[in-house]
């Protein structure tokens, strides 16, 4: 991609996220159900058919949080260092989670978006499918770093270390709360209990 294409693409990302994060506001203030799509265009200041351009429904603007979360823990695994074993990788990669937890009004709103998920069978098969896509984008960028390394790693392994470390992230999070300082140490204890031999 050229470097128009690339600045259009990240003018766009800057559009979606400045609707997600309104569209959220008022999914707190208000309800999912109870929040239009005309309400959410105009608090931003755009048309509803400007708000199709960026999203194709609500229901897309609730999982748009999947996305931006995504982009960060892609974003710290990157810059991870190369020698560093992948299961240490992937704890450093989560530590946006747990600082999300550290703001008070973030930590509020990412509690919301969870209700609206989970109440709405649709929502949350359309949220389990995106947290598949993110293991699987975070499992390849795994595996072409092992790969920059010299080594050939067995990429369905890579697959399942994956799945493990977000099994550890999910049990961490039902079972030690949101309070920021309770979850870190927990989620580290819960990883280190699982750590893979060979990762």
């Amino acid at each position: 991609m050229g470097a128009g294409g690339s600045l259009r693409e990240v003018s766009r990302r800057a559009v979606q996220s400045r609707i997600a994060r309104t569209a959220e506001a008022l999914f707190v203030a208000k309800g999912f159900e109870e929040t239009t799509v005309d309400e959410i265009a105009a608090a931003v200041g755009m048309s509803q058919r400007s708000f199709f351009r960026y999203f194709a429904s609500k229901d897309e603007v609730v999982l748009d949080s999947v996305e931006r979360l995504g982009e960060e823990l892609s974003a710290r695994l990157q810059a991870r260092p190369p020698g560093e074993s992948v299961w240490d990788s992937l704890r450093r990669a989560f530590d946006p989670v747990v600082e999300r937890l550290a703001d008070p009004a973030v930590r509020e709103r990412d509690r919301v978006l969870h209700e609206i998920v989970s109440a709405s069978p649709r929502l949350l098969a359309a949220y389990l499918g995106r947290l598949d896509l993110l293991q699987r984008s975070l499992s390849e960028l795994l595996v072409e770093r092992a790969g920059q390394s010299g080594v050939e790693p067995d990429a369905v392994v890579v697959r399942a270390i994956v799945g493990g470390a977000f099994a550890c992230l999910q049990a961490a999070s039902l079972h030690c709360g949101t309070d920021p300082e309770v979850f870190g140490p927990c989620l580290d204890r819960t990883m280190e209990a699982l750590r893979p031999v060979a990762a």
